[in-house]
């Protein structure tokens, strides 16, 4: 069976940059290192760089005359080109989706953007995998250190002094709650908003004016809310300070949260439905 296009998680990708063009030329069976995008029309499908990474592709025998791999194969790593491809042979064949999306028609072309930044045998892949994740360990200490190192001034210029529980949750009580206790399995209902430790508000309910509602303890939410929220009655309110491990961790989430991001949540458990 052909091996089609394939993505390779962050880990593998730091570090990776462009070379400059030279003479190698990828020969059938090279693991691929690309830069690349197609649109339609003016509208843009699809960017390898939003994802934060390069695109790995094996290098196989063409699917049908003209198509991406033969262009691939033509190439010389560092090139950069551009080229038309029809829209149905890509999607079907390359693909492998079974029929054009809904938005594109019949006897469409693609713009196709490619550069080549590395050519690479399997084993000169592994090695180069092996390395990056060397170097994403060394990276990922050095973020989190400086994560913690942002996470005590932050609590020293609150003048927080409390004592984290034992994961590392800072919970602190701004208002009593009277009403029921949570459980885990409870549908809770709750307002809140979301920071940064400058500041930044990431998000709000109370702006959507509608809380959010969930089941606790069962992974719906990121575990600092599960802990926090346990710990609070109805009525109540709560600073939850949620180091990144308790939170989105080594990954972020949206445009907002980067990765290893302490967060800062204002919450009030507005309901709670008891877990029959």
């Amino acid at each position: 069976m052909k091996r089609r296009i394939f993505f390779i998680s962050l880990w593998v990708i730091v570090g990776l940059a462009a070379c400059g063009s030279n003479d190698r030329k990828p020969v059938t069976g090279d693991i691929l290192s690309l830069r690349l995008q197609y649109s339609l029309n003016d509208s843009l499908l699809f960017n390898s760089d939003d994802m934060g990474m390069p695109m790995y592709i094996e290098l196989i025998e063409p699917d049908y005359p003209g198509d991406i791999y033969e262009k691939l194969s033509g190439m010389s790593v560092g090139d950069s080109i551009s080229f038309y491809l029809d829209a149905e042979n890509f999607f079907r064949y390359t693909a492998g989706v079974p029929a054009l999306p809904d938005f594109i028609e019949k006897g469409s072309e693609l713009l196709f953007s490619v550069k080549l930044l590395k050519a690479m045998s399997d084993e000169e892949f592994e090695q180069e995998r092996q390395r990056l994740m060397e170097q994403q360990i060394q990276e990922d200490m050095q973020r989190s250190e400086m994560e913690e190192e942002l996470l005590l001034n932050f609590l020293a210029g609150e003048g927080i002094d409390i004592e984290p529980t034992a994961s590392g949750l800072y919970y602190i009580e701004t208002k009593r709650g009277d009403g029921p206790e949570v459980r885990s399995g409870d549908m809770v209902s709750v307002h809140y908003e979301g920071r940064l430790l400058d500041g930044t508000v990431f998000d709000s309910s109370y702006d959507r004016g509608q809380p959010l509602e969930f089941p606790v303890g069962e992974g719906w939410v990121i575990p600092g809310w599960d802990e926090g929220i346990r710990m609070m009655r109805v009525g109540g309110k709560a600073t939850l300070i949620i180091p990144s491990y308790l939170g989105y961790g080594d990954r972020g989430a949206g445009s907002l949260i980067k990765p290893f991001s302490t967060l800062v949540f204002d919450v009030e458990l507005v309901d709670v439905q008891k877990n029959k």
